[in-house]
């Protein structure tokens, strides 16, 4: 698989919630940031996927950037995303930067940060 198609693949699981298909995509060791500044880990981003803590109800991709160097990568896009996390439902527009490396063969997230787009597209 190329890297545009691992990049939509973990955007197809988080608006749909699959634990299963994001656990695939994401490194063991992966570390995100989110846009508060929160960091977390694999098994923090997988649990409030479990739990019903945090659902993506839309997640609409405006613009993406992809550059593959062979066994690492970034993926760039601007997304408007609509959520509910602990019960509370917000909207934005983000900015993802992810990392990716070639794992066993596959695309995997090593590192990602989430920032709030302040201008309009």
């Amino acid at each position: 698989m190329d890297l545009m198609t691992a990049e939509r693949r973990l955007q197809d699981a988080q608006r749909d919630g699959d634990v299963d298909a994001l656990d695939a995509l994401l490194h063991p060791r992966v570390v995100g940031v989110g846009p508060d500044g929160t960091v977390f880990g694999k098994a923090d981003d997988l649990a409030s996927y479990r739990s019903g803590a945090l659902r993506i109800t839309r997640l609409v991709e405006e613009s993406i950037e992809v550059q593959d160097d062979g066994q690492t990568g970034t993926t760039r896009i601007v997304a408007d995303v609509h959520a509910v996390q602990d019960g509370v439902e917000a909207a934005a527009r983000l900015r993802y930067t992810r990392l990716w490396v070639r794992d066993h063969g596959s695309w995997r997230v090593l590192a990602a940060t989430l920032a709030p787009v302040l201008s309009q597209p």
